[in-house]
């Protein structure tokens, strides 16, 4: 498989995985590699028994594309990045990255900024984007793992902030303080299988918190929802909103 640049880092895929194949044209890069990913069949099985262990049976390429994506995953918290489920937008080159469980509304919630902005909005990664510190400030990137919609690209921006979405019948958009949303954070991030991956992971969370601004987020399912955020995070920001 052709090598793969995520964020700043190269990754050498030493297996052909014909799904992964289909997603990574944005991605390709000939450059050295940071990141070797090399294992043999007992990995992909270690994989396939913790699908049983969850109830669920995907074919033998799909659990190795998934083996592929968790061993990326845990690689990259050796250089400062950790993978969080959420959607993940560019607003004025800026990134934002709104998080919330399942079926909650993210991807519909990013959605509506790109009717509302326009070419304002670049989505970065509908799904699982990367999250990297680099000389102590903290980006937001995409992967080729973008969820059913397919909606990724291949930039790295600033993280401007993290929004905690919740449904409800009002937009409203508070900062949100580190100690209530830390439980919350941590079921959104990927978690290593081994503990020293976890205890580092878990550290770089500790100094996203210190420096990142946090916002919960309630919000219906209107095009007003993504006005009354954006004046939120990019006020915020020192900014001033824009129509």
């Amino acid at each position: 498989m052709p090598k793969l640049k995520i964020a700043d880092l190269v990754i050498d895929i030493k297996r052909d995985n014909p799904i992964l194949a289909g997603q990574i044209a944005d991605y390709l890069s000939k450059e050295p590699a940071d990141i070797t990913v090399d294992f043999g069949q007992d990995y992909i099985e270690r994989e396939i028994e913790a699908e049983v262990r969850s109830n669920f049976t995907f074919s033998p390429a799909y659990s190795e594309y998934l083996a592929i994506y968790r061993y990326i995953a845990t690689a990259f918290v050796d250089h400062d990045g950790f993978l969080m489920h959420g959607s993940a937008l560019a607003f004025d080159g800026k990134g934002y990255l709104f998080t919330a469980p399942s079926g909650t509304g993210k991807s519909t919630h990013t959605r509506l900024w790109r009717e509302v902005f326009g070419d304002r909005v670049v989505m970065v990664n509908d799904d699982k984007p990367m999250v990297t510190r680099r000389a102590g400030r903290f980006y937001l990137s995409g992967t080729p793992w973008s969820g059913k919609h397919d909606l990724d690209s291949n930039i790295t921006v600033p993280l401007g902030g993290i929004v905690f979405l919740e449904r409800g019948k009002e937009n409203k958009i508070d900062p949100a303080s580190p100690d209530r949303v830390l439980p919350l954070l941590f079921r959104q991030v990927y978690r290593p299988a081994d503990s020293a991956h976890w205890l580092a992971t878990i550290d770089l969370l500790n100094d996203l918190l210190a420096v990142c601004p946090l916002y919960r987020l309630v919000c219906n399912m209107d095009k007003e929802a993504a006005r009354v955020a954006m004046a939120g995070l990019v006020g915020a920001n020192g900014e001033t909103p824009a129509e």
